[in-house]
C-alpha cells in the first residue's frame, strides 16, 4: 500500500524565506528514490506564494517509517521546526494511504 506524506507550510509574508533542506537530507531522499521506495512529487507554491506543499509517496508503510526514523531526516525536521517557529511559518504534516 502506498503511503503519502504531505507537508504544507504557510509563511506570514513573501519577505520570509522557506527553510532550505540540507544536502544530507536531500541525499537521503535521493537514495530512497534510487532504491524505488520513494517517489518525490516535489514542492510547489500556491498562487499567493505564501503556501508551499511538498508531497512524498512511499511504496510501503515500512519505507515511510524507515524515512521518518532516519537520524538525518530527524535532524532536518528539528532544524526546520526551529527555523519555522522563529520565522512565523505554520506547518501541517499529514500521512495517508493512497
Amino acid at each position: 500500500m502506498t503511503m503519502r506524506l504531505q507537508l504544507v507550510q504557510t509563511r506570514p509574508s513573501l519577505d520570509v524565506d522557506f527553510h532550505t533542506a540540507s544536502d544530507e537530507f536531500k541525499a537521503v531522499k535521493s537514495s530512497m528514490v534510487d532504491a524505488g521506495t520513494l517517489v518525490d512529487q516535489g514542492g510547489s507554491n500556491d498562487e499567493t506564494g505564501l503556501k508551499r506543499t511538498w508531497i512524498l509517496d512511499f511504496d510501503t508503510e515500512g519505507s515511510l517509517l524507515t524515512f521518518e526514523s532516519n537520524d538525518t531526516v530527524r535532524a532536518y525536521g528539528v532544524a526546520r521546526k526551529s527555523y519555522n517557529d522563529s520565522n512565523g511559518i505554520i506547518e501541517n504534516k499529514t500521512t495517508a494511504i493512497i
